[in-house]
């Protein structure tokens, strides 16, 4: 009966791992608004990046893609210290959806689809 047990975990671990691999493997392939919702920047800067939850969050949906790709990229290598950049990094650190930061080439793509809104 134990052996019956490890057996359907160990098949059933199997299958979550090979889903989240997946998972992992095709963000490379997605389109800006799929790596916003991959990164689930909509829990801190809302719908759209409009409706952001605090007012430490900036709205970011319509603005320049130079500016949000520059200023995400400042906050994620460690470069500002404000009360917004800690709260961007606690975010991208402990985010279930998110089993790495995104990179640059990620953040350029999520610029662009927000700056066309």
């Amino acid at each position: 009966m134990f052996k019956h047990r490890l057996l359907a975990f160990g098949v059933g671990a199997a299958f979550m791992a090979a889903s989240v691999v997946a998972t992992a493997a095709d963000r490379w392939e997605m389109e800006g608004e799929q790596l916003f919702s991959f990164h689930a920047c909509a829990n801190c800067h809302g719908d759209q990046g409009k409706n952001p939850v605090s007012r430490l969050v900036p709205k970011i949906g319509g603005m320049d893609s130079a500016e949000i790709h520059e200023k995400a990229m400042k906050i994620l290598r460690g470069e500002t210290d404000s009360e917004e950049a800690k709260l961007m990094k606690s975010a991208v650190a402990y985010s279930q959806a998110c089993d790495a930061p995104p990179s640059s080439s990620e953040i350029q793509k999520i610029a662009e689809w927000l700056s066309t809104l």
